[in-house]
């Protein structure tokens, strides 16, 4: 088995010519069924117990820590459920979970074997997403009731959608409104783009074969933004589903986005 060394198991150890000295230990197991326990042991260090940003692991990062118990108000009341396990890593390979500091947390189990299967790897981030919806202050408006989803799937979300598609895959960066100020966008390194205004950006016209070949041009080739950003062609065809059906869900978020242009 890969050993896989985090910044949730850091201990500092003292200061040297300016810089903090780090040891790193192996990410130790939890229970997959308890959120609260994942959260004290992967997240608290850098997150804070409290989840305001403050963990004692956090002076030794580049950038400062979101405030995860503001996600909700950020979503304008509802926890964006979807988007933070979509964050979380919940498609193998495609999470965006701030900056490289920060672990996919759905690979890290991946690639410790922490768990039979891949359901137990989804249940764990079903549950860890489930703890930080809690933790909101003030409380979400709505709680938002979501099933621990299938094996390798992407989601439920319906591909003639692209409003639902948004909310789910895109949100969580872009903001429900597309104005770059999603509940992650802060712990991103470049602010995202604010999608609303890319057909003023582009003397009015919608650059709608532009965007689909940054979500998806050729397999494993697209180039979506930044290492930050998943390649969602590749993200929806590495779930099993058929080149024609990811190329239908790009089609329709694409759509979306037009829709979205001020």
């Amino acid at each position: 088995m890969r050993t896989i060394f985090t910044l949730s198991s850091l201990l500092l150890v003292g200061m040297l010519a300016g810089q903090v000295q780090i040891k790193r230990t192996p990410i130790p197991a939890t229970k997959a069924s308890d959120g609260a326990e994942m959260y004290r042991t992967y997240c608290a260090s850098c997150h804070g117990i409290d989840g305001k940003g403050s963990g004692p692991a956090a002076a030794a990062l580049n950038e400062a820590m979101p405030d995860l118990t503001k996600l909700a108000q950020a979503n304008e009341g509802p926890f964006p459920s979807e988007s933070v396990m979509l964050t979380l890593g919940r498609i193998r390979g495609s999470g965006a979970h701030g900056s490289q500091e920060m672990p996919v947390w759905g690979d890290v189990f991946r690639a410790t074997g922490m768990g039979a299967d891949e359901m137990v790897v989804q249940l764990r981030i079903y549950n860890l997403m489930r703890h930080l919806e809690g933790m909101q202050d003030p409380p979400a408006m709505t709680m938002v009731k979501v099933k621990p989803p299938s094996p390798g799937r992407i989601s439920d979300i319906r591909p003639s959608s692209g409003a639902d598609m948004y909310a789910a895959y895109c949100s969580s960066c872009h903001g429900m409104q597309g104005l770059g100020d999603g509940p992650s966008a802060s712990s991103l390194k470049n602010r995202p783009t604010d999608l609303t205004m890319l057909s003023a950006n582009n003397r009015g016209a919608f650059p709608a074969a532009n965007l689909n070949r940054l979500m998806d041009r050729d397999p494993g080739t697209a180039a979506h933004g930044s290492k930050e950003m998943p390649v969602w062609g590749d993200a929806f065809r590495a779930t099993g589903e058929s080149p024609a059906l990811a190329q239908l869900r790009v089609h329709n978020i694409v759509a979306y986005v037009r829709s979205i242009q001020r």
